[in-house]
């Protein structure tokens, strides 16, 4: 188990049995959930307002005016950011009313590993991304809302709005839903039930976030990934980071790729007639992304047995 030197430990393993209370998790999450529906709501009726002047509430029915909304700069941003934020709220009170530390019960620590080491298995996160999108979408297809997502991102990223997109939708996320599964509800689970449990089923939640069946499929191993470097590293800040690169990358790749590379089908033409440059760029960020994965195990692993030696385990930092 990854360790830290007992200077820098949190409270006892004793005193955060005793301050860690388990029915706050569920209702925590119900209520993240819960508000981050109805921010979606209201962010589309002020998004269609702000975009086009009239009725927000007329654009709940109309799924056209809803997509024309989302092809707006202005429009996309409110609609990203908004739910996300709401959806935080909850966990920040929590947060605050927890009797342990507001850092500390976020997983906001310096944690154990260094500085290079986060940046590292930040790096190794598109890989897990990938080779989870390319079986579940050889099984099961692909997602009939991500095409259309994807469509709307190449839309404003052939716009100019690119860079200013694929930074939102990399920062957002990996910021806000960070804290809330790793952050929050990762560290109580690992705590309650170890971290395996804890882990897995910190994933299987924030799998179940993206309400799309292949979708929540393909993100189940990205959680996993993210969470164990979490749990690993003694902090969200490696995660928070991982996040941020895969969807940032992710964004990029989809408007700058032909469709039937980023669609995970391949076609020999499309191939073909990618412009060498991006091909080239392409290929070193899939052969970076795996040597990077490969350093994360090898350097974690390293890391864990030259501390494990008389050093408290970080899971016991993250009580009440």
């Amino acid at each position: 188990m990854p360790v830290i030197s007992s200077e820098s430990a949190g409270p006892s393993s004793a005193t955060a049995d005793s301050a860690t209370r388990v029915w706050p998790i569920p209702l925590v999450i119900a209520g993240s959930f819960g508000v981050y529906l109805l921010a979606s709501l209201f962010a589309v009726m002020v998004a269609t307002f702000v975009v086009e002047g009239s009725d927000g509430l007329e654009a709940l029915r109309d799924q056209d005016r809803i997509a024309a909304v989302l092809r707006s700069p202005l429009g996309m941003t409110i609609t990203v950011v908004l739910p996300q934020v709401g959806m935080l709220l909850p966990i920040l009170a929590a947060a605050i009313a927890s009797p342990v530390p507001f850092a500390t019960r976020l997983g906001l620590r310096r944690g154990d590993w260094p500085l290079g080491l986060w940046l590292i298995a930040a790096l190794g996160t598109p890989m897990v991304g990938m080779i989870s999108s390319l079986i579940v979408g050889g099984l099961m297809g692909e997602s009939e809302t991500l095409e259309e997502m994807s469509d709307v991102f190449r839309n404003l990223g052939q716009a100019g709005y690119l860079w200013p997109l694929a930074l939102m939708i990399g920062a957002t996320p990996g910021i806000c839903e960070e804290l809330v599964f790793r952050g929050y509800v990762q560290t109580r689970l690992v705590h309650v039930g170890g971290a395996g449990v804890g882990i897995l089923i910190t994933s299987v939640i924030f799998a179940a976030f993206h309400m799309d069946w292949v979708h929540s499929t393909a993100v189940f191993a990205l959680g996993v990934y993210l969470g164990w470097i979490a749990w690993a590293g003694g902090s969200i800040w490696p995660a928070m980071l991982g996040h941020f690169v895969n969807n940032f990358l992710s964004v990029v790749a989809v408007v700058v790729l032909p469709e039937a590379v980023t669609d995970g089908t391949l076609a020999d033409e499309a191939v073909a007639e990618m412009p060498a440059g991006i091909a080239v760029g392409f290929a070193v960020v899939v052969l970076l992304s795996g040597v990077c994965l490969l350093m994360t195990f090898s350097s974690a692993w390293r890391h864990r047995r030259r501390n494990a030696v008389g050093s408290t385990p970080v899971a016991d930092q993250n009580g009440g």
